[in-house]
């Protein structure tokens, strides 16, 4: 088992074929979708609203980085918690970023939403340590 669908949500190209990699060869997940903002986050979740998701999978799980162009990754957060969050009470975030800022780490435990917040780069070690997650262990059992 494992779950259907995860959003990985960084402008650092690198970043997401380094986690979808290590997401595909983990057994986490079947299906991986990469963005570049919080926008283009947010835009599959209206897209699942109003039927024209070409799949209609709604992501399990959403990485996220914070320091992104368009939209951040707080503002996704404050706008998917605003429209969407009751919508889809199963999504959960892990905060994916650099940041060494002591606040951020603060800030992301105050979502209840919010998992985890992983530092960079994402690894398949880390991948493991999440399916046994309380939230997450029902998906690979």
């Amino acid at each position: 088992m494992m779950i259907e669908s995860v959003l990985v949500v960084d402008d650092d190209l690198i970043a997401l074929s380094l986690c979808e990699f290590a997401i595909k060869n983990s057994g986490f997940s079947k299906k991986v979708q990469t963005v570049k903002n919080g926008r283009e986050a947010l835009d599959i979740f209206f897209a699942l609203e109003d039927g024209t998701s070409p799949d209609g999978i709604v992501p399990t799980l959403i990485f996220l980085d914070l320091n992104m162009p368009v939209m951040d990754g707080w503002d996704f957060l404050k706008a998917y918690l605003q429209k969407f969050a009751t919508q889809y009470p199963e999504t959960k975030v892990c905060i994916l970023s650099s940041t060494i800022d002591p606040e951020d780490f603060v800030k992301a435990g105050k979502y209840k939403i919010v998992l985890e917040f992983i530092s960079k780069p994402l690894t398949m070690e880390i991948l493991n340590e999440l399916k046994k997650s309380s939230q997450l262990k029902k998906y690979f059992n």
